[in-house]
């Protein structure tokens, strides 16, 4: 602030006369410190130090400039930091606190503590304060009516605060009440249930709890409560695992300084509309998996298949390696990232030897159980993706289908069913796949969300890249795709599904099949890897542990089984038989429901009735007990194998024994005589006729 006034600056301010005769003759009285003016207009000018305290405060007010905004940031980062606590109005009042405290800090070190407080109100009292300082003045003393001013033990108060506390001292304190009421915890044990039980249902199974004497909270009163408190803490117990994470922040995963083919993500899912089984013809809902490139976001490969399975993933896989003129964006992952379902982590895929993981020289990686957020990639491509796709289907099943819309087309499916064998709501399997391409292909040209935006060299609008624009982008950056695909002769070497197994006498076993080479004698005891082909079972690669092929192994008639069966149809061997004893089971409930369960009650005070047995009938319930119970210890001699060929193969060792003249126990001959009557029996029985006619014919 200047040093020298002149006469027309000093008018009207606090202890000087109003008129410039005034002014002038005191300041002649006082022996004022004059000089002649340096500037325009000529005349004297005085020393701020010879005029009275009030006026050297009213000008330190009426020349200071203004506080910017800036100055504002440089308060608010020099408080304490529980200062970020305060509400809008608590910091208001703050803030126009410590300006006011500044500017009496300022007309302290100039005339010290008494004159610089006298100074201050007087001049608040008669608004002579700058305008700045007057809304801060309206603002500071916190409370109603216009009138409000600064008072000395307003000032003086702060002073003793500052000094003591600190500056943060000078915040008010918050309206509301911190103690967390009395009856919450009784609450809480009820109300953060995963069951999700509602306010009123958790009040009314607390009361039953509650000590004698605690007072019954009203609903409106727990609800005040309830809707003080966050998100997280409400949700507390009644949401686990993702559903409470997705509540929680969450680490977004930048992808901008990686290539193409560097990660993918792979997941499998269940389409949510009704396909025609490719054996049978009845609806079901199949099972699709895509794999999808996490920085250029195209779906590179995908699978279809009758349910989660290891040879669906490989399948997927193997489909985003292929590249070719209708498909001519793929390769190999550096990453794949999938989640912990059965077909991703089996065996066939993640054997450090013998998966296909390791053979194609991708590092597999696995989620955290319960975490979809760190796939949400795949989980929202399976939206956009396949379930997008569901929805134009009349078969569709997803969750915002109509549910009324929904159950007239399931009992319309069932009914074509019944009566055609077909429906026309219902797609077929190869109607399916193409379909599939169809999604695969309308998702990688449609424009994504995830991508940069670029100019649409039709429209000339911006908009977001698709996967496959994205893709070529890349590719014109300088990468190149070649360092990750493979020829066709490598694909068909390294996709093939390996095992490790024995040889034994030149032999090795795959499932029920047995695959014969001469060469393998050498091996004789020794591990291997066997390379099978999915659907043809008639021969295997053989390859030793040190990844050199030995050679080809083929099937031998001869052994286990009249025709080979592929790892496919073993596969639905073993789905076929889990789902039978599902069946029989739930079949098993069924008729103990229908028979129900006598329950016998003792009556008191009743005494039971006793009834009399002669000793003829006594004699002859202790005979028929003994015989029952040396039957049902006795050991059955005779039992029927479960799965078809066994019982076939017995079959046939029973009809010897009827050639030779042995008699059979009742058991075999009901067994030999009901078997000849079954399908099984007459499917086998042409089987063995027809290699019987070649062997003839050769």
């Amino acid at each position: 602030m200047k040093q020298w006034f002149k006469i027309s600056e000093l008018t009207s301010l606090q202890g000087l006369p109003s008129s410039v005769p005034g002014i002038l003759k005191k300041a002649k009285k006082e022996h004022w410190m004059a000089r002649y003016s340096q500037g325009q207009g000529g005349g004297k000018e005085y020393h701020l130090s010879s005029l009275p305290t009030e006026t050297q405060a009213a000008l330190h007010f009426k020349f200071a400039p203004a506080p910017t905004k800036d100055k504002e940031l440089v308060i608010r980062e020099q408080v304490d930091q529980k200062l970020t606590d305060l509400k809008n109005w608590q910091r208001e009042i703050f803030e126009a606190r410590v300006t006011l405290y500044r500017e009496f800090e300022q007309l302290q070190k100039l005339h010290g503590t008494n004159r610089a407080v006298d100074a201050l109100v007087e001049m608040a009292r008669r608004e002579e304060l700058p305008d700045h300082l007057m809304r801060c003045v309206a603002q500071a003393n916190a409370r109603k009516g216009d009138e409000r001013t600064l008072s000395r033990s307003l000032v003086l108060s702060w002073q003793r605060v500052v000094r003591r506390y600190g500056i943060a001292a000078l915040a008010p304190k918050g309206m509301e009440k911190s103690e967390v009421p009395e009856w919450v915890p009784f609450f809480m044990k009820f109300y953060q249930l995963p069951s999700n039980p509602t306010i009123p249902e958790a009040i009314e199974e607390m009361t039953k709890i509650l000590p004698e004497g605690m007072k019954v909270p009203s609903y409106h009163q727990v609800l005040r409560w309830h809707n003080k408190r966050s998100v997280l803490d409400r949700e507390k117990g009644r949401r686990t695992g993702s559903a409470y994470r997705a509540l929680k922040g969450y680490v977004k995963r930048d992808t901008s300084g990686l290539r193409p083919m560097t990660i993918g993500q792979c997941d499998g899912h269940s389409f949510k509309a009704y396909v025609a089984h490719p054996t049978h013809g009845r609806p079901f809902h199949p099972e699709v998996c895509a794999v999808i490139d996490v920085v250029s976001k195209v779906a590179l490969g995908w699978s279809a298949g009758l349910a989660e399975s290891a040879l669906t993933v490989a399948a997927a896989i193997r489909h985003a390696a292929m590249v070719n003129e209708q498909k001519p964006c793929g390769g190999i992952f550096d990453i794949l990232y999938t989640d912990g379902g059965s077909g991703n982590i089996a065996k066939i895929n993640t054997d450090d030897v013998t998966g296909l993981f390791a053979r194609i020289g991708t590092t597999f990686t696995k989620g955290r159980p319960g975490n979809p957020q760190g796939r949400g990639l795949i989980e929202v491509s399976n939206k956009s993706l396949w379930i997008r796709g569901a929805k134009f289907l009349p078969s569709c099943t997803t969750s915002s289908m109509d549910k009324g819309v929904r159950r007239k087309n399931y009992i319309q499916i069932e009914k074509d069913m019944k009566h055609q064998g077909r429906s026309e709501l219902v797609m077929s399997w190869p109607q399916f796949q193409d379909y599939c391409r169809q999604m695969i292909d309308e998702y990688n040209r449609r424009p994504h969300s995830a991508l940069q935006k670029i100019k649409d060299p039709e429209t000339g609008l911006k908009r977001h890249m698709s996967p496959l624009e994205c893709w070529a982008w890349h590719v014109a950056d300088g990468w190149d795709p070649k360092e990750h695909q493979l020829t066709e002769a490598e694909v068909e070497v390294l996709w093939l599904p390996r095992e490790t197994r024995t040889v034994n006498r030149a032999t090795v076993q795959l499932g029920n099949n047995h695959y014969y080479n001469a060469d393998l004698a050498h091996y004789d005891r020794k591990e291997v890897q066997v390379a099978y082909f999915p659907e043809d079972a008639t021969k295997v690669q053989v390859w030793d542990m040190d990844g050199r092929l030995i050679g080809y192994a083929w099937y031998d008639k001869n052994l286990v089984d009249f025709v080979p069966n592929t790892m496919i149809e073993q596969a639905q061997d073993q789905r076929t038989k889990r789902r039978k004893e599902i069946k029989e089971q739930q079949l098993e409930e069924i008729y103990d429901e229908q028979l129900g369960v006598i329950e016998i009650v003792a009556r008191p005070r009743k005494q039971a009735e006793i009834l009399s047995i002669e000793p003829k009938q006594k004699k002859k319930i202790e005979e028929a007990k003994r015989q029952l119970t040396a039957k049902l210890e006795q050991a059955p001699t005779f039992q029927v194998p479960k799965d078809d060929r066994s019982q076939y193969r017995l079959w046939k060792e029973l009809d010897a024994r009827l050639r030779d003249g042995e008699t059979l126990e009742e058991a075999a001959v009901q067994f030999y005589e009901g078997y000849c009557q079954t399908a099984s029996y007459r499917a086998f029985k042409k089987i063995e006729d027809n290699f019987r006619q070649l062997e003839q014919q050769g």
